[in-house]
């Protein structure tokens, strides 16, 4: 594995100021997601806007958990709110929670619209714990189940899909267009008959 050298850094930045963009690329490719931060941290700003305009559609989603928090911000910025929400997405759900917690709350929200549901859902219930609480450092998988399904329904999915997550207690209820609406335990849907609807379940 390349490792990150002063002479490396070096080398990509004249690479970067001689306008070089693809030998740079080449350069930072093989390095690490954290060496990549490192290098993204050292160099000048208009060197960093340089690389990540050619980074942006294969930007390392890991590099954002290894930045100091002003050059994220800056980062994040430079690869715009899609290809930001994108790497955001791919992230584990409290890496997640921790790059967007240090945002303004504009652009929090501007990010948090990016990302598919039940992401979105699982870090917005994150990031509403305080900050250093075990709610919020807990790494959160939700099990995403439409409002108008019953019980039956519902049980018979959970018993059919082969990827939940190992250990969950609150099925996340959404609507049509995927915004979650609600929650009910698990525990209460698998005390309740076949036929009732999750709506009533939810209201109870």
């Amino acid at each position: 594995a390349v490792e990150l050298s002063e002479e490396l850094i070096t080398e990509i930045a004249e690479a970067l100021d001689q306008g070089q963009i693809e030998r740079a690329v080449g350069l930072v490719s093989p390095l690490h997601a954290a060496d990549q931060a490192d290098l993204l941290e050292q160099l000048p700003s208009d060197q960093r806007v340089a690389l990540l305009s050619r980074l942006r559609l294969t930007f390392d989603p890991e590099i954002l958990t290894h930045l100091a928090e002003t050059v994220r911000a800056e980062v994040l910025d430079l690869l715009g709110p899609k290809n930001a929400g994108e790497a955001i997405a791919q992230l584990e759900t409290d890496d997640a929670i921790e790059v967007l917690q240090d945002l303004d709350p504009g652009e929090q929200m501007a990010l948090l619209a990016t990302l598919p549901m039940p992401e979105r859902a699982a870090v917005e219930q994150g990031l509403a714990y305080p900050e250093d609480s075990a709610g919020r450092l807990m790494q959160r998988e939700l099990v995403a189940i439409p409002e108008f399904w019953t019980v039956g329904q519902t049980i018979d999915f959970l018993r059919a899909k082969p990827d939940l997550p190992d250990d969950f207690y609150d099925l996340f209820i959404v609507n049509p267009r995927f915004e979650p609406v609600g929650s009910i335990p698990l525990s209460k849907v698998l005390r309740s008959k076949r036929g009732v609807s999750l709506t009533d379940l939810k209201l109870k």
